[in-house]
């Protein structure tokens, strides 16, 4: 594996460890958490080129991203997501959220292309994907007979690891030959 849960590197969720790895962040993006976590559930472990695919058919909107969680009946829980042709079952298609992810694929094959000569940076697998919160815009809003409400805007911190895995790490095999 790529990463040590435990412990976190300065920026990242998780410590970075492996040969064969690289990385990208996006900080205080202006787009909806939900989006990018369902977004981000969808690609984990998919070839980078594949999820690029993927999300362009997300924008172009002839693929649906699943929309999985608080999926359940009743008050608080719905996804508000209308069920999807196939057996894709209750999905949307996050447009804003799906460019700045493939913008995020995009800045990670391209460190991938700088650091590693031999590699194809398509080939690469993403390992680890996440969206937190990021920081939050505090306004107030006035309202009727000098009152104010509070009108907050939450940014996200998107970041991703790509790695590559040789054919013999696949196969689950050493470089050991007898």
């Amino acid at each position: 594996m790529s990463r040590i849960q435990g412990k976190s590197q300065s920026g990242y969720s998780q410590l970075l460890e492996g040969s064969n790895l690289v990385s990208a962040r996006a900080v205080n993006l202006n787009c909806h958490h939900k989006h990018c976590y369902h977004i981000a559930k969808a690609i984990r472990g998919m070839n980078a080129e594949d999820a690029k695919d993927y999300l362009e058919d997300v924008v172009s909107k002839k693929k649906a991203i699943p929309y999985q969680r608080r999926s359940r009946k009743g008050r608080g829980g719905n996804t508000m997501a209308g069920h999807r042709k196939g057996k894709l079952g209750p999905g949307k298609f996050p447009h804003k959220a799906s460019l700045e992810f493939i913008k995020l694929i995009n800045s990670a094959m391209d460190n991938a292309r700088q650091r590693f000569d031999d590699i194809d940076a398509e080939d690469m697998v993403i390992t680890h994907v996440a969206a937190h919160r990021g920081q939050v815009a505090t306004n107030m809003r006035p309202r009727a007979r000098g009152r104010a409400t509070p009108s907050n805007h939450y940014q996200v911190n998107l970041e991703i690891f790509l790695e590559y895995f040789d054919e013999d790490d696949e196969l689950g095999q050493d470089d050991e030959d007898f």
